[in-house]
């Protein structure tokens, strides 16, 4: 979830110029901002947002005032995001956060991992 106070000053301008030197579209999918999409999940339709992402590497977290960026959509997103953290977590974690996700799909839990 993004959260404000995590990211420089400037954070909206950096992120405009990521997406629009990937021509806003996604640098993954090729998908443009703006295209409508359906979930293979909920059969519903959405419009797809691009996000700039941060490259996981060392010394670009979310507090770097110059980060390496990739304009991704939604589902890159939450792929890229979804396989580091496969990478980067305990087996125990690993299954917490598969909990927790599932609790919260099901509407048990308001917030994931």
């Amino acid at each position: 979830m993004w959260q404000e106070r995590r990211y420089p000053r400037g954070w909206r301008k950096l992120a405009r110029a990521c997406k629009e030197a990937a021509g806003w579209k996604c640098q993954h999918c090729a998908v443009p901002q703006g295209r409508r999409r359906k979930s293979p999940y909920s059969g519903n339709w959405y419009r797809v947002r691009l996000a700039a992402a941060h490259l996981h590497e060392a010394g670009n977290g979310p507090d770097n005032p110059a980060p390496r960026l990739l304009a991704l959509c939604e589902r890159c997103h939450g792929r890229y995001d979804w396989a580091w953290r496969r990478l980067t977590m305990t087996e125990a974690e690993w299954e917490r956060a598969k909990h927790q996700i599932l609790l919260h799909c099901r509407g048990y839990v308001s917030s994931t991992v």
